[in-house]
């Protein structure tokens, strides 16, 4: 047992340390257009959006796939016309476009992530 977990921790280091930044590709043109068009496309009322903010975009990895990751936080309103209170979602940006996401992403609650307000987004 005691082989099997000092396996698996190694495996998990040796992942880590292939991580290079360059991987990720040149940084995105416009972060902010990215993630507009994801929220357009993916949320149920998009024009409902309220308490908006964005990070500016880190290199980074998401699911096995290396790119610039990006947090916004949005309150929109669901299915029922109710709000479904403050949100915070990480997507994964290579080439413009958003190619992966992750609501509640523990990344996007740290300095590095830190908010600005997105007023432009509110409202849309």
């Amino acid at each position: 047992m005691k082989k099997l977990i000092a396996l698996a921790a190694l495996t998990m280091l040796s992942s880590c340390a292939q991580y290079n930044p360059q991987s990720a590709g040149p940084p995105p043109t416009d972060h902010k257009a990215a993630v507009e068009a994801y929220i357009k496309s993916s949320f149920f009322d998009p024009y409902s959006i309220r308490d908006a903010a964005i990070s500016d975009p880190l290199p980074g990895i998401m699911f096995y796939q290396s790119g610039y990751i990006v947090c916004f936080q949005a309150n929109a309103k669901n299915r029922m016309g109710g709000y479904t209170g403050l949100h915070r979602t990480a997507v994964l940006i290579r080439g413009d476009v958003v190619i992966s996401y992750l609501n509640g992403d523990a990344r996007c609650y740290t300095p590095e992530f830190a908010m600005q307000a997105w007023p432009e987004m509110e409202g849309r």
